[in-house]
Parts: structure tokens; C-alpha cells; sequence
């Protein structure tokens, strides 16, 4: 039997923005095609995912179910044994779980190492591309470069310096994306509806090896662009104000005095938010990102703000991701006090900045956001039992 060949592109995990990628990377083929296949964590959280199972995707064309008897890869240990690791790797986890992705693919560098491959320059590593919202690429890739000395003084890695780890380390890119997905339903039985086609911005890494990702990327359907120069965390403050504006000031204005709940759309949202407190918000973005570096002395929350606007535009009728968490959390009776996973590396990220630069006045503005947004979700909860 001849084997078959692994996938372009995998897609890890399973879930409402990895469905819209996988759904806009094999439109043109009908179906996978051999361009994408999905890939879990580990310990898999998944395992409602099985070879005879089936995603449910909606689309204007209608319903139809995926199956996954042949799109299923495992995690990426497994992947690598197994000879099925596909060449670039969409990773779209909540941010705290993007550690144990990495500690994933250290392991798989390791493989690599005891086949032979990766002292002979011949290790199939494939690119691992970050595209979950949030500030953390600097973190993450420390960690990662941690995980990979560490493994070499436990001897199952050689010395990667200084020849082997600016390779190793340029496989890993920040994928910053608008990419809009909708998921109804819970578990095995959830339907997935994929937006329309929304961009994603690749920074960091290996020039060469981002350059032809993109290009790859593009060709299979989807819309990728190189950030060529563009530092990740630069192209990851404008993604914040983007998210900030939408999830944050989105669930404030969801919210009622009562604690009543309605999601809302994008531009709902942009109608309910007063102008000044969206300037109130990219003013404290800007001023930390000047502090830190990501934006020029010069660049005005104004010009900021323009940006933030038209990203904004093709997103009018979308409903941000954390109105549909918090939609599903109230309804399920499981939402719990304190920030949501995509507020939480946004907002946390921005207050350790301002607090390292000692900006009391913008430490003050997100440690206010923070109570105000936690204020509102604990309404709502209390709302939704006493119902």
C-alpha cells in the first residue's frame, strides 16, 4: 500500500477559527485534497475526535459534514513518528495552552535528533505558526529556546549554539489574524461557520522560510501576507486594539446595569461605544507601545486609531469571539469570575508593560478595565442563575 504523503498544512486544534482556516484552504479543492489535515494537543482534549467521526461546517452553500477518517493526525509527537507532520502548522489554541504546543515541538526536534536528521541539516520540522490573539510571542519564543537548552543539558539534544538554533528557533512565527469564525452547539455535535475570508499577517521567524509560507498559504486559497520587517509584537499591538475594541468594549456595552445579555455584532458595537472611549483606549495602547518600542515616538493615537477603523470595516456583522464564549458560558451556567482566556493575554501583557515602564496613568486605565469587565461578567452570571 503506498503511504500517503502528509498535508501542507495542518490545523491544531479542532475548533471554531481552525475549521475556518481548514474551510478556506480546501474550498478550491472541495474538500482536503491533501493541502490540510487537523492535529490535537497533548494530553489530547479531543478525544471526541475520532477517525469515524465527522465536523459539521455551515456555509452559504448549507450544511454539510466533514469526515475525519483521513484528516486526523494526532499531536505532534505522534505526527512525527508517525511520518505525517505536515510542513506548516496553523496553531490556533487559547494563549495559556500555546506552552504546552511548544513543549510538543521540542519534543518533535528531538525525534529528529535520534533519527539523525537534524546535526545532518536533513530534520523535517515544520513551521509553527501562533495565531491566537493575544501579546505574547517575545514570552513564548523565550520559553521555547528554554525548552530546547534544557533538553540539551538532559543530553537529548546536542548543543544547538551556535550553529543549530537560529534554525530550530526561525520555525517559529507569529500568524496575526482577523480571520472571523462563528461555532453554535458544544462537543461533537457543534456546527462551525466559517466567516469570510479574513487576513493574517506573518511575523517573526526565518525571512526565507515566512516569505514561502506565505506564499504556500496563498496558493492553497487563503488570504496571508508577510509583515516583512514588521516585528511580531508591533503587528500584535495593532491585533490588540483590534480585539480590545471588539471583545473588551464589546462586552461592556453587551451588558446591562442588570446584568442583562444581548451579543452584538462589530458594528452594533461601533454604535454603543462612545468615540471617547475608544480614543481612551488607543491612546493607553499607543502610549505603552511607544514606550516599548513598537510604535514610533512620533505616531499619534490619531493615526492609531485610523488603523484601528479600517480593520474594523469588514467586520461589521461579525460578533466578536468573546460575546460568543460569554454567550455560551451564561447559558451553560459555567461562567466563572475573572477574565476571559483572550482578555486575559491582552490585558495582563499591557498592565506588565505600563508597569515596567512605570506609566501610572495607563497602569491605572487597564487595571480599571480589568475590575469594570470583570464587574460586568459577574452581573451577567448573577443574572443568568437567577433566572
Amino acid at each position: 500500500m503506498q503511504r500517503q504523503e502528509p498535508a501542507s498544512v495542518g490545523i491544531l486544534p479542532i475548533g471554531a477559527l481552525g475549521v475556518a482556516f481548514f474551510h478556506h484552504l480546501t474550498a478550491r479543492a472541495a474538500g482536503a485534497a491533501g493541502s490540510a489535515a487537523f492535529l490535537s494537543r497533548r494530553p489530547s482534549a479531543e478525544e471526541r475526535w475520532h477517525r469515524g467521526s465527522s465536523v459539521r461546517i455551515e456555509t452559504a452553500a448549507g450544511l454539510r459534514d466533514l469526515p475525519l477518517e483521513s484528516l486526523l493526525c494526532g499531536n505532534l509527537p505522534e505526527a512525527a513518528a508517525a511520518g505525517k507532520l505536515p510542513g506548516i502548522i496553523l496553531v490556533c489554541t487559547n494563549p495559556d495552552q500555546l506552552f504546552g504546543v511548544v513543549s510538543d515541538y521540542v519534543a518533535v526536534v528531538e525525534h529528529e535528533h535520534r533519527l539523525g536528521r537534524l546535526e545532518a541539516g536533513a530534520a523535517a520540522l515544520p513551521l509553527l505558526v501562533l495565531c491566537s490573539n493575544g501579546i505574547y510571542f517575545q514570552r513564548v519564543r523565550s520559553s521555547f529556546v528554554e525548552l530546547l537548552e534544557e533538553s540539551t543539558l538532559l543530553g537529548r539534544l546536542p548543543d544547538l549554539w551556535p550553529d543549530l538554533m537560529p534554525g530550530v528557533v526561525g520555525r517559529l512565527m507569529r500568524g496575526v489574524t482577523i480571520q472571523t469564525a462563528l461555532r453554535s452547539g458544544a462537543g461533537s455535535s457543534a456546527a462551525y461557520r466559517p466567516g469570510p475570508p479574513g487576513r493574517t499577517q506573518l511575523a517573526g521567524g526565518d525571512r526565507g522560510a515566512r516569505a514561502a509560507a506565505s506564499r504556500l498559504l496563498t496558493s492553497l486559497g487563503g488570504w496571508f501576507e508577510d509583515a516583512g520587517d514588521a516585528t511580531p509584537t508591533r503587528v500584535e499591538f495593532n491585533k490588540a486594539l483590534v480585539n480590545l475594541a471588539m471583545n473588551v468594549l464589546g462586552q461592556l456595552a453587551a451588558i446591562g446595569p442588570a446584568g442583562e445579555f444581548r451579543p452584538l455584532t462589530v458594528g452594533e458595537i461601533a454604535q454603543r461605544v462612545p468615540e471617547t472611549k475608544v480614543l481612551e483606549l488607543v491612546e493607553a495602547v499607543t502610549a505603552v507601545g511607544r514606550g516599548v518600542g513598537v510604535y514610533r515616538p512620533g505616531e499619534t493615537a490619531a493615526e492609531v486609531l485610523a488603523e484601528l477603523r479600517l480593520a474594523l470595516k469588514p467586520t461589521g456583522t461579525h460578533v466578536p469571539s468573546s460575546l460568543q464564549w460569554l454567550e455560551q458560558q451564561l447559558a451553560s451556567g459555567t461562567l466563572q469570575p475573572g477574565l476571559a482566556p483572550t482578555e486575559k493575554w491582552l490585558i495582563e501583557p499591557l498592565q506588565q508593560y505600563a508597569r515596567s515602564l512605570g506609566d501610572e496613568r495607563t497602569i491605572e486605565y487597564f487595571e480599571g478595565l480589568e475590575r469594570e469587565l470583570v464587574a460586568a461578567t459577574t452581573r451577567a452570571g448573577a443574572s443568568a442563575r437567577a433566572r
